[in-house]
Protein backbone atom coordinates (compact mmCIF):
# COMPACT_ATOMS: atom_id res chain seq x y z
CA UNK A 1 0.00 0.00 0.00
CA UNK A 2 1.36 3.39 -0.98
CA UNK A 3 1.11 6.26 1.47
CA UNK A 4 1.11 9.98 0.77
CA UNK A 5 1.17 13.32 2.52
CA UNK A 6 -1.78 15.50 1.47
CA UNK A 7 -1.21 19.23 1.40
CA UNK A 8 -3.40 22.08 0.27
CA UNK A 9 -3.17 25.79 -0.37
CA UNK A 10 -5.21 28.38 -2.24
CA UNK A 11 -4.27 26.87 -5.61
CA UNK A 12 -5.41 23.30 -4.89
CA UNK A 13 -4.44 19.91 -3.43
CA UNK A 14 -1.00 18.30 -3.66
CA UNK A 15 0.36 14.90 -2.62
CA UNK A 16 3.86 13.75 -1.78
CA UNK A 17 4.83 10.12 -1.33
CA UNK A 18 5.88 9.25 2.21
CA UNK A 19 7.34 6.32 4.10
CA UNK A 20 5.52 5.25 7.25
CA UNK A 21 8.06 4.03 9.79
CA UNK A 22 6.40 1.42 11.99
CA UNK A 23 9.18 0.87 14.56
CA UNK A 24 9.99 3.87 16.75
CA UNK A 25 13.51 2.49 17.24
CA UNK A 26 14.13 2.84 13.49
CA UNK A 27 12.93 6.43 13.65
CA UNK A 28 15.17 7.70 16.45
CA UNK A 29 18.52 7.54 14.58
CA UNK A 30 17.19 9.36 11.50
CA UNK A 31 15.52 12.32 13.16
CA UNK A 32 18.47 14.68 12.91
CA UNK A 33 19.80 17.29 10.51
CA UNK A 34 22.56 15.08 9.06
CA UNK A 35 20.09 12.38 8.04
CA UNK A 36 17.81 15.02 6.52
CA UNK A 37 20.74 16.49 4.58
CA UNK A 38 21.61 13.04 3.20
CA UNK A 39 18.00 12.38 2.19
CA UNK A 40 17.72 15.76 0.49
CA UNK A 41 20.92 15.12 -1.45
CA UNK A 42 19.87 11.62 -2.52
CA UNK A 43 16.43 12.90 -3.53
CA UNK A 44 18.20 15.06 -6.13
CA UNK A 45 20.58 12.37 -7.40
CA UNK A 46 21.98 8.98 -6.26
CA UNK A 47 25.43 9.00 -4.65
CA UNK A 48 28.14 6.68 -3.34
CA UNK A 49 29.39 6.44 0.23
CA UNK A 50 32.42 8.57 -0.59
CA UNK A 51 30.23 11.21 -2.22
CA UNK A 52 27.84 11.26 0.73
CA UNK A 53 30.74 11.64 3.17
CA UNK A 54 32.11 14.53 1.10
CA UNK A 55 28.69 16.28 0.84
CA UNK A 56 28.04 16.01 4.58
CA UNK A 57 31.68 16.63 5.63
CA UNK A 58 31.61 13.43 7.67
CA UNK A 59 34.27 10.81 8.15
CA UNK A 60 33.61 7.84 5.89
CA UNK A 61 32.89 5.54 8.87
CA UNK A 62 30.44 8.07 10.35
CA UNK A 63 28.70 8.48 6.99
CA UNK A 64 28.42 4.69 6.74
CA UNK A 65 26.64 4.62 10.12
CA UNK A 66 24.05 7.12 8.91
CA UNK A 67 23.53 5.13 5.70
CA UNK A 68 22.97 1.98 7.79
CA UNK A 69 20.30 3.72 9.88
CA UNK A 70 18.58 5.18 6.80
CA UNK A 71 18.59 1.80 5.06
CA UNK A 72 17.11 0.06 8.11
CA UNK A 73 14.31 2.65 8.23
CA UNK A 74 13.62 2.00 4.54
CA UNK A 75 14.37 5.59 3.54
CA UNK A 76 17.25 4.78 1.16
CA UNK A 77 18.27 1.74 -0.85
CA UNK A 78 21.09 0.60 -3.10
CA UNK A 79 20.33 1.59 -6.67
CA UNK A 80 23.27 -0.29 -8.17
CA UNK A 81 26.94 -1.13 -7.56
CA UNK A 82 29.89 -0.08 -9.65
CA UNK A 83 33.49 -1.22 -9.53
CA UNK A 84 34.75 2.35 -9.24
CA UNK A 85 32.26 3.94 -6.86
CA UNK A 86 30.91 0.95 -4.94
CA UNK A 87 27.28 1.00 -3.78
CA UNK A 88 25.21 3.81 -5.25
CA UNK A 89 22.41 4.88 -2.90
CA UNK A 90 19.12 6.54 -3.74
CA UNK A 91 16.22 7.87 -1.67
CA UNK A 92 13.10 5.69 -1.66
CA UNK A 93 10.67 8.44 -0.67
CA UNK A 94 10.28 12.20 -0.46
CA UNK A 95 9.17 12.22 3.19
CA UNK A 96 8.74 10.00 6.21
CA UNK A 97 6.37 9.83 9.16
CA UNK A 98 5.43 7.85 12.24
CA UNK A 99 1.73 7.09 12.66
CA UNK A 100 0.59 7.33 16.28
CA UNK A 101 -2.84 5.81 15.57
CA UNK A 102 -4.66 4.59 12.48
CA UNK A 103 -7.79 6.74 12.44
CA UNK A 104 -8.88 5.63 8.94
CA UNK A 105 -10.95 8.74 8.38
CA UNK A 106 -12.24 8.72 4.82
CA UNK A 107 -11.56 12.09 3.27
CA UNK A 108 -13.95 13.30 0.59
CA UNK A 109 -11.40 15.48 -1.18
CA UNK A 110 -13.82 16.65 -3.87
CA UNK A 111 -16.15 18.01 -1.23
CA UNK A 112 -13.42 20.44 -0.18
CA UNK A 113 -12.26 21.34 -3.66
CA UNK A 114 -14.59 24.22 -4.54
CA UNK A 115 -12.11 26.98 -5.18
CA UNK A 116 -13.88 30.03 -3.76
CA UNK A 117 -15.82 30.51 -0.56
CA UNK A 118 -18.97 32.00 -2.10
CA UNK A 119 -19.49 29.13 -4.54
CA UNK A 120 -18.80 26.57 -1.81
CA UNK A 121 -21.45 28.15 0.41
CA UNK A 122 -23.96 28.39 -2.44
CA UNK A 123 -23.83 24.64 -3.14
CA UNK A 124 -23.19 23.57 0.46
CA UNK A 125 -26.41 21.61 0.93
CA UNK A 126 -26.03 19.87 -2.41
CA UNK A 127 -22.82 18.07 -1.42
CA UNK A 128 -22.96 15.61 1.45
CA UNK A 129 -20.11 13.26 2.38
CA UNK A 130 -18.49 13.98 -0.95
CA UNK A 131 -21.56 13.00 -2.99
CA UNK A 132 -24.15 15.08 -4.79
CA UNK A 133 -27.26 15.31 -2.62
CA UNK A 134 -30.34 16.26 -4.58
CA UNK A 135 -31.70 16.38 -8.10
CA UNK A 136 -31.08 18.47 -11.19
CA UNK A 137 -34.50 19.07 -12.71
CA UNK A 138 -34.90 19.81 -16.42
CA UNK A 139 -38.01 20.41 -18.50
CA UNK A 140 -39.55 17.52 -20.37
CA UNK A 141 -38.77 17.31 -24.12
CA UNK A 142 -42.41 16.29 -24.74
CA UNK A 143 -45.30 18.77 -24.96
CA UNK A 144 -46.48 19.30 -21.39
CA UNK A 145 -48.08 21.82 -19.07
CA UNK A 146 -50.73 24.37 -19.86
CA UNK A 147 -48.64 25.84 -22.69
CA UNK A 148 -47.84 22.40 -24.15
CA UNK A 149 -44.22 23.52 -24.25
CA UNK A 150 -41.19 21.49 -25.30
CA UNK A 151 -38.00 22.11 -23.31
CA UNK A 152 -34.96 22.86 -25.45
CA UNK A 153 -32.55 23.64 -22.65
CA UNK A 154 -32.17 20.13 -21.21
CA UNK A 155 -28.61 19.82 -22.49
CA UNK A 156 -27.57 22.74 -20.27
CA UNK A 157 -27.73 20.27 -17.38
CA UNK A 158 -24.70 18.49 -18.87
CA UNK A 159 -22.52 21.57 -18.45
CA UNK A 160 -23.77 22.12 -14.91
CA UNK A 161 -23.14 18.45 -14.08
CA UNK A 162 -19.58 18.68 -15.42
CA UNK A 163 -19.01 21.69 -13.19
CA UNK A 164 -20.40 19.99 -10.08
CA UNK A 165 -18.52 16.79 -10.91
CA UNK A 166 -15.28 18.54 -9.98
CA UNK A 167 -16.42 18.71 -6.38
CA UNK A 168 -18.49 15.61 -5.66
CA UNK A 169 -19.05 12.01 -6.65
CA UNK A 170 -22.14 10.44 -8.15
CA UNK A 171 -24.99 9.75 -5.72
CA UNK A 172 -26.68 6.38 -5.42
CA UNK A 173 -29.82 7.57 -7.20
CA UNK A 174 -29.81 8.96 -10.73
CA UNK A 175 -29.65 12.73 -10.09
CA UNK A 176 -31.15 14.11 -13.34
CA UNK A 177 -34.94 14.20 -13.47
CA UNK A 178 -37.64 15.71 -15.66
CA UNK A 179 -40.06 18.25 -14.21
CA UNK A 180 -42.82 15.70 -14.82
CA UNK A 181 -40.86 13.16 -12.75
CA UNK A 182 -40.66 15.56 -9.81
CA UNK A 183 -44.45 15.88 -9.94
CA UNK A 184 -45.30 12.21 -10.54
CA UNK A 185 -42.76 10.88 -8.01
CA UNK A 186 -43.34 13.70 -5.51
CA UNK A 187 -39.71 14.76 -5.24
CA UNK A 188 -40.55 18.27 -4.12
CA UNK A 189 -39.06 17.75 -0.65
CA UNK A 190 -35.51 17.20 -1.95
CA UNK A 191 -32.67 19.57 -2.74
CA UNK A 192 -33.47 20.74 -6.27
CA UNK A 193 -31.55 22.59 -8.96
CA UNK A 194 -34.21 23.61 -11.47
CA UNK A 195 -33.22 24.62 -15.00
CA UNK A 196 -35.51 26.75 -17.15
CA UNK A 197 -38.41 29.14 -16.74
CA UNK A 198 -42.03 28.31 -15.81
CA UNK A 199 -43.15 27.66 -19.38
CA UNK A 200 -40.71 24.83 -20.06
CA UNK A 201 -40.17 23.64 -16.46
CA UNK A 202 -43.25 23.00 -14.33
CA UNK A 203 -41.22 22.88 -11.12
CA UNK A 204 -40.15 26.49 -11.71
CA UNK A 205 -43.83 27.24 -12.16
CA UNK A 206 -44.68 25.57 -8.84
CA UNK A 207 -42.04 27.44 -6.82
CA UNK A 208 -42.39 30.74 -8.69
CA UNK A 209 -44.47 32.45 -6.01
CA UNK A 210 -41.71 31.80 -3.46
CA UNK A 211 -38.92 33.30 -5.58
CA UNK A 212 -37.54 36.78 -4.83
CA UNK A 213 -37.43 37.46 -8.59
CA UNK A 214 -40.65 36.12 -10.08
CA UNK A 215 -41.51 35.12 -13.61
CA UNK A 216 -44.59 37.09 -14.64
CA UNK A 217 -46.76 36.95 -17.71
CA UNK A 218 -48.21 40.26 -18.81
CA UNK A 219 -47.53 41.27 -22.37
CA UNK A 220 -45.14 38.39 -22.79
CA UNK A 221 -43.06 36.80 -20.05
CA UNK A 222 -40.64 38.79 -17.92
CA UNK A 223 -38.69 38.64 -14.68
CA UNK A 224 -39.85 41.06 -12.02
CA UNK A 225 -38.17 42.16 -8.80
CA UNK A 226 -38.08 45.27 -6.60
CA UNK A 227 -36.00 47.07 -9.24
CA UNK A 228 -38.48 46.57 -12.05
CA UNK A 229 -39.23 44.32 -15.01
CA UNK A 230 -36.55 42.48 -16.98
CA UNK A 231 -37.72 41.09 -20.30
CA UNK A 232 -34.71 41.00 -22.60
CA UNK A 233 -33.97 37.62 -24.18
CA UNK A 234 -30.41 37.47 -22.86
CA UNK A 235 -31.43 38.08 -19.23
CA UNK A 236 -31.76 35.26 -16.75
CA UNK A 237 -31.98 34.66 -13.02
CA UNK A 238 -30.02 32.72 -10.46
CA UNK A 239 -32.19 32.27 -7.39
CA UNK A 240 -31.85 30.29 -4.19
CA UNK A 241 -34.52 29.73 -1.56
CA UNK A 242 -35.27 27.34 1.24
CA UNK A 243 -37.41 24.59 -0.20
CA UNK A 244 -41.00 25.70 0.55
CA UNK A 245 -42.04 22.05 0.90
CA UNK A 246 -39.15 21.04 3.19
CA UNK A 247 -37.34 23.82 5.04
CA UNK A 248 -34.16 21.78 5.61
CA UNK A 249 -33.60 21.58 1.84
CA UNK A 250 -32.74 24.18 -0.80
CA UNK A 251 -34.09 25.03 -4.24
CA UNK A 252 -31.92 26.72 -6.85
CA UNK A 253 -33.56 28.06 -10.01
CA UNK A 254 -31.47 28.83 -13.10
CA UNK A 255 -33.75 30.22 -15.76
CA UNK A 256 -34.54 32.94 -18.24
CA UNK A 257 -37.39 34.11 -20.39
CA UNK A 258 -35.75 32.53 -23.43
CA UNK A 259 -33.17 29.78 -23.88
CA UNK A 260 -30.36 32.31 -24.14
CA UNK A 261 -31.36 33.76 -20.76
CA UNK A 262 -31.25 30.30 -19.19
CA UNK A 263 -27.86 29.67 -20.81
CA UNK A 264 -26.62 32.96 -19.36
CA UNK A 265 -27.66 31.76 -15.90
CA UNK A 266 -25.90 28.42 -16.40
CA UNK A 267 -22.66 30.04 -17.54
CA UNK A 268 -22.74 32.55 -14.69
CA UNK A 269 -23.17 29.67 -12.24
CA UNK A 270 -20.33 27.59 -13.68
CA UNK A 271 -17.73 29.31 -15.86
CA UNK A 272 -18.08 32.63 -14.03
CA UNK A 273 -18.91 31.26 -10.57
CA UNK A 274 -16.22 33.27 -8.75
CA UNK A 275 -17.68 36.49 -10.12
CA UNK A 276 -21.30 35.48 -9.57
CA UNK A 277 -21.01 34.25 -5.98
CA UNK A 278 -18.28 36.57 -4.73
CA UNK A 279 -20.72 38.31 -2.36
CA UNK A 280 -22.82 35.28 -1.42
CA UNK A 281 -22.68 34.67 2.33
CA UNK A 282 -25.02 31.75 2.97
CA UNK A 283 -28.20 33.81 2.74
CA UNK A 284 -31.33 31.59 2.79
CA UNK A 285 -32.97 33.72 0.10
CA UNK A 286 -30.72 35.08 -2.61
CA UNK A 287 -30.95 36.06 -6.26
CA UNK A 288 -29.04 37.79 -8.99
CA UNK A 289 -30.02 39.01 -12.45
CA UNK A 290 -27.68 37.76 -15.17
CA UNK A 291 -27.07 39.18 -18.61
CA UNK A 292 -25.09 37.20 -21.15
CA UNK A 293 -23.07 38.89 -23.90
CA UNK A 294 -21.30 37.82 -27.07
CA UNK A 295 -18.29 40.13 -26.82
CA UNK A 296 -16.15 38.60 -29.57
CA UNK A 297 -19.05 38.33 -32.02
CA UNK A 298 -18.80 34.62 -32.74
CA UNK A 299 -22.45 33.95 -31.93
CA UNK A 300 -21.83 32.44 -28.48
CA UNK A 301 -22.01 33.96 -25.02
CA UNK A 302 -18.52 34.57 -23.68
CA UNK A 303 -19.17 37.12 -20.92
CA UNK A 304 -21.76 37.74 -18.24
CA UNK A 305 -22.89 40.66 -16.17
CA UNK A 306 -24.51 40.14 -12.78
CA UNK A 307 -26.89 42.72 -11.33
CA UNK A 308 -28.12 42.69 -7.73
Amino acid sequence: MKTFVLKTDESGYFINDTKLIDNIEDLRPVVNQTSIDILKALAKKPASLDEIAKMTKLAKKKAADFIKFLEKAGLITVQNKTAKRGNIYKATTNSFAFEVSDAKVKLAIREQAIGDEGTAKFFRKFIKDGKFDGYICVGSPDPHGEYKSIARDTHYALYLAMFLGQFCELPKDFPIVLDTDVISKNLFKQNLIVIGGPVTNLVTRDVNNFLPMKFEKAEGWALKDKDGVHSRDYEGAIEKIRNPFEKTKDVIVLGGIRNIGTLSSILATTRFSKLTFRSYNDEPIWNVLVRGYDIDGDGEIDSVETVR
